[in-house]
């Protein structure tokens, strides 16, 4: 736990020096995170390119941007721009993931009046997230819904990081189980656009 503060407390460094042009800070913030990101937005996308165009496009904003970005969480709000980069990427056509296109295959086959709601598909989600066991829908919640890192939950809850991730993966697991990847990735798709 003592060493993920210092890290938190690294990141505000680095950005306190980025902020004052310090490129060897920025150097570093890309070399720690870089690969991270990528990671992230190639198991949405599927594509390796249009990842490595997303990540790349993130830490030029981050640098040229650096005067006036208010950051509390570098890794939060690192994680959350690309969240944003690869949905760019997905509304612009540019590359269309497995799970988005398995989404639009069913939203196809339905008309106007069978399609589900968003909001009913969110009800269904939320009433699946209910039945999670007591931690394990806490951690899902604040990781989903209030997009808190794995390291933000963990010092919140007084957890290591490893059981924040071991929980949300037990979430995932079972909300898959129950809803389907499909009805999953519809809800996201409604949610997020």
């Amino acid at each position: 736990m003592a060493g993920e503060i210092v890290d938190i407390a690294d990141d505000k460094t680095l950005l306190r020096r980025m902020k004052a042009g310090d490129r060897s800070a920025f150097k570093e913030i890309y070399d720690k995170y870089w690969s991270k990101l990528y990671i992230y937005g190639y198991n949405i996308l599927r594509e390796r390119q249009s990842c490595e165009d997303a990540v790349q496009e993130i830490m030029v904003d981050l640098w040229m941007k650096r005067e006036v970005l208010q950051i509390e969480s570098l890794s939060s709000y690192l994680l959350a721009a690309t969240r944003y980069q690869v949905l760019k990427v997905i509304r612009s056509g540019k590359v269309r993931s497995e799970f988005f296109i398995q989404a639009a295959a069913i939203t196809e086959e339905y008309n106007g009046e069978q399609l589900i709601h968003g909001r009913d598909i969110s009800s269904l989600v939320d009433n699946h997230i209910s039945q999670l066991p007591d931690k394990c829908r806490e951690i899902f919640t604040l990781s989903r819904k209030q997009q808190l890192s794995n390291r933000e939950i963990a010092e919140k809850l007084g957890i290591a990081p490893k059981t924040v991730e071991n929980q949300i993966t037990i979430a995932i697991r079972r909300l898959r189980s129950s809803l389907g990847d499909v009805l999953l990735a519809i809800f996201v798709l409604l949610h997020w656009f």
